[in-house]
């Protein structure tokens, strides 16, 4: 049963900034997460700020910068829109997400705001180095979306504070993405360990970029940048990935005790994926000759 709370819907983003500031106040945007939490009383706010209705948090366009997503738009939306075709990690890790009704209800900034270590959406948004503009009375300030990702359950928003939307920069061509996840049983749950990685010109020395971005395995979703600065800028060999795959696992900690799956586990997936997802973009070769 979802307990008796003060429910405002705000029409602006001045009046949204203001309700926001209030003690035990809690954005409701598609509220898979927030009624869940609600129904089983792990979340107990004083007041639900529905911004819903915020239209300077919607749609997807093209910017100087290269592509906005506004943080209410629906999951299931941003993976169809033909802008985000080119990000491919970022349309398989959310048309990952639940079920075909949930991804309709979902927002792109609900997923990130969550601050769940296996949030779908976020591992592709990463590869690309998302930004994450975030508004409040005082203004606006563009930080990487990976910096507002601090731990279970916490993202760096200060009262008052809303994710207004995301900025992908622009696909470069010729580069490619790929997102695998292993859940406990097929169809709808939780990854138990994802992994998503970009590859550009993996087989060309000096302009070899591979990123790889993990989730489930961490406090938060986050870029194996250990990893990726040994693979910079160098011809992959399969000696140089796996010594850089090593170096990723160092800071591989899964939580022991989860449900979804043992740390041994997922570290030893967290190597299979990334060698899996290397060999499809390479034509099903992992590292030419």
């Amino acid at each position: 049963m979802i307990p008796n709370v003060e429910y405002i819907k705000p029409k602006t983003l001045e009046e949204t900034f203001l309700l926001l500031e209030k003690e035990g106040s809690v954005a409701l945007a598609g509220g898979t997460d927030v009624v869940v939490n609600l129904r089983e009383e792990k979340l107990h706010p004083q007041l639900l700020v529905d911004i819903k209705g915020l239209k300077e948090l919607k749609g997807i366009k093209e910017i100087p910068e290269g592509i906005w997503i506004g943080a209410l738009e629906p999951v299931q939306k941003a993976v169809e829109h033909p802008l985000i075709a080119p990000y491919t990690a970022l349309v398989e890790g959310g048309g990952s997400i639940g079920c075909l009704e949930i991804r309709y209800r979902a927002t792109i900034g609900g997923n990130i705001c969550n601050g769940s270590p296996s949030a779908d959406s976020v591992p592709g948004l990463l590869l690309y180095d998302a930004k994450a503009l975030i508004a409040s009375k005082i203004g606006e300030r563009t930080v990487s979306l990976e910096s507002i990702l601090l731990g279970p359950g916490k993202v760096d928003l200060k009262k008052g504070e809303i994710l207004k939307g995301v900025i992908l920069p622009k696909a470069k061509e010729g580069s490619k993405s790929k997102y695998y996840r292993r859940t406990r049983v097929k169809g709808m749950d939780l990854s138990g360990v994802s992994v998503a990685v970009y590859a550009e010109s993996p087989g060309i020395e000096g302009k070899s970029d591979i990123r790889i971005a993990l989730g489930a395995v961490m406090p938060t979703v986050a870029r194996g940048r250990k990893g990726e600065a040994i693979l910079a800028g160098k011809k992959l060999t399969d000696e140089l990935l796996e010594e850089a795959i090593n170096e990723i696992l160092k800071d591989v900690n899964p939580r022991k005790g989860s449900l979804r799956a043992e740390p041994e586990y997922k570290k030893k997936m967290v190597a299979v994926l990334i060698k899996k997802a290397l060999s499809e973009m390479n034509g099903g070769v992992l590292c030419e000759a």
